[in-house]
């Protein structure tokens, strides 16, 4: 997952904070490299964390620095993230963190599995997230 989809410019690993090994990744992924927008001021988060170090708050934690670093210093005015159908971990993640559900699509081409899901994309304006700080 790392390899092939949180490598771009603003990807970086999550790693535990006792021995700072790498346990998951983090990424915006800007324009030209998300289908969620065109705009150069939006971005979409994309992440993975290792099934191991589920439940232990540990991409909330990950999510919440990444939104501020997309809207402090990358400039973004909104951010876009997305789960599959059945993902519930990345639901809860996007819901802590105060992203709101936008849309549903079926039959969401996803090359790396050789399938097609449903998948949900939520969004959180600058404006939304400096109303939580």
């Amino acid at each position: 997952m790392i390899k092939n989809v949180l490598n771009g410019k603003e990807a970086y690993a999550v790693c535990l904070k006792e021995d700072f090994k790498a346990i998951g990744a983090i990424e915006l992924k800007l324009n030209g490299h998300t289908d969620m927008t065109d705009r150069d001021d939006e971005c979409e988060m994309g992440y993975w964390l290792g099934k191991p170090f589920w439940g232990r708050g540990i991409m909330p934690e990950a999510a919440r620095e990444m939104l501020r670093h997309a809207f402090e210093d990358v400039g973004m005015t909104k951010v876009w993230c997305g789960y599959y159908d059945g993902n519930t971990k990345s639901k809860r993640v996007q819901e802590k963190v105060g992203f709101q559900f936008q849309w549903t699509t079926e039959g969401v081409d996803v090359p790396l599995m050789h399938e097609k899901r449903t998948g949900h994309v939520s969004a959180i304006t600058k404006e939304e997230w400096l109303a939580k700080q």
